[in-house]
């Protein structure tokens, strides 16, 4: 099961496994319980709780049944099993990247695990449809993203105390996408790509923060990032390289036509679509109706 960066399955089974992106509810339930059950199983009652809050008991326990019975169908019978009287969980024989990848953390492969991170998990997904399940999620999103960040910083740190700095630079560049807040990492990735002699990448790390600060929360980087900043903007200057092109706030022409494009259209003003006859009355006029009267 792909989780990270889209939803989807690969390998064996997996043509019958895609039944469940038509049954997005079923297959939030899958998740929830595969990333829930920690070696272990998952509660019906906790289930229940989470998809079917606003149902009575048997109605609830009744669509945890159907649910279950239609995810042995995309699945396998082997695949959801019923753990005692109360309990459910996923074999082993269903694997997901997202419990993959902390496996590989947890094993201090921080390089490999953020091979297989490529997004954050579950990217506009909105399945479950009650606000228990989307608070998990958050939470589990937020957990990885932020477990994902780390590894790189914690590598590009790695790649610096061996004075390996191009390594350095390339997995803070990838810790700062994954991560634009921590600034006293942006401080150390900034003086680094100074010292690798990537200007052009420096000033777009620091215009990145000052854009993701301001959009999150309405603030500016600290004086001292700010000096960092100011300092790369001289140093590129002084090299005679236009920061506007290289931060991209310059747009070719085709951005801008797209930009066009997207401006907000006039309010509709209540006028219907006129009817066949009635648009031939208007001056504009097929160049049949023309041709029929060419005095008008």
């Amino acid at each position: 099961m792909v989780t990270l960066g889209r939803l989807g399955f690969v390998g064996v089974g997996s043509a019958e496994a895609t039944r469940l992106l038509s049954q997005p509810k079923r297959a939030a339930l899958l998740i929830y319980v595969l990333m829930s059950q920690r070696g272990g199983s998952v509660s019906r009652d906790q289930i229940v709780g989470t998809f079917w809050p606003e149902s009575d008991s048997a109605r609830a326990r009744n669509s945890l049944r159907q649910a279950l019975s239609f995810l042995r169908t995309c699945l396998g019978d082997q695949a959801i099993l019923s753990i005692g009287a109360h309990g459910v969980a996923v074999a082993e024989t269903v694997m997901c990247d997202a419990l993959r990848f902390e496996e590989l953390l947890d094993a201090n492969r921080k390089e490999e695990a953020l091979g297989i991170y490529e997004g954050e998990l579950l990217p506009g997904f909105h399945g479950g449809g009650t606000i228990a399940f989307e608070e998990w999620l958050d939470a589990r999103r937020h957990h990885l993203s932020r477990r994902a960040a780390k590894a790189a910083w914690d590598l590009s740190a790695e790649c610096e105390a061996r004075s390996e700095l191009q390594g350095a630079a390339f997995w803070g560049k990838r810790a700062l996408a994954l991560s634009p807040f921590s600034e006293s990492e942006v401080q150390r990735l900034l003086r680094l790509l100074v010292r690798v002699r990537d200007l052009a990448g420096a000033m777009r790390a620091f215009h990145g923060l000052q854009k993701s600060l301001l959009a999150e929360f309405g603030s500016q980087p600290s004086a001292e990032t700010a000096r960092l900043g100011a300092d790369i903007e001289r140093q590129l200057h002084a090299k005679r390289l236009p920061v506007p092109a290289i931060v991209g706030t310059r747009r070719s022409g085709k951005d801008r036509r797209v930009a066009d494009r997207r401006k907000p259209q006039a309010d509709w003003k209540g006028v219907e679509r006129r009817r066949g006859e009635d648009r031939r009355k208007n001056e504009r006029r097929s160049g049949t109706d023309r041709r029929s009267n060419p005095h008008q």
